[in-house]
């Protein structure tokens, strides 16, 4: 997923303000369901994360331009685990394409019925997107 760096994405001197990072990785996620016509979510029951680590490697500044790539590393039957990199691309004021990792995360989401709070069985339909997913990525 590419999009560019808004103003309201930083902070007064036009640096991606840090929990950004992790809001540009949850839409480029939602995009994977989203593509397909589909939510990531099925009645009452979805995704949740259970653990995330990160890393801050550069950053992005008003007006580049981002790429998220994400790789899945593993599902299973109630959790996936997705790798993530922010990738810069391009700035405004220099279009000339580049490629400079600026942020790593690597995210495990637990598929969990929303009303008990519990883990369950990630459905048939979701799983197929993901594995689709896997298998071009």
């Amino acid at each position: 997923m590419r999009d560019y760096v808004y103003y309201d994405n930083t902070d007064c001197g036009g640096i991606v303000y840090h929990t950004n990072y992790i809001v540009f990785c949850e839409r480029a996620r939602s995009r994977i369901f989203f593509d397909k016509g589909m939510f990531p979510n099925i009645g009452y029951s979805g995704f949740v994360v259970k653990t995330l680590e990160s890393t801050f490697i550069s950053p992005l500044m008003l007006g580049d331009t981002y790429e998220v790539r994400s790789i899945l590393l593993e599902i299973k039957h109630t959790f996936m685990i997705i790798k993530q990199d922010i990738y810069k691309v391009a700035q405004i004021e220099n279009p000339a394409p580049q490629e400079e990792l600026c942020f790593s995360m690597t995210i495990k989401m637990a598929f969990v019925d929303l009303k008990s709070k519990k883990p369950c069985k990630i459905p048939d339909e979701v799983l197929a997107v993901l594995e689709e997913y896997r298998k071009s990525h």
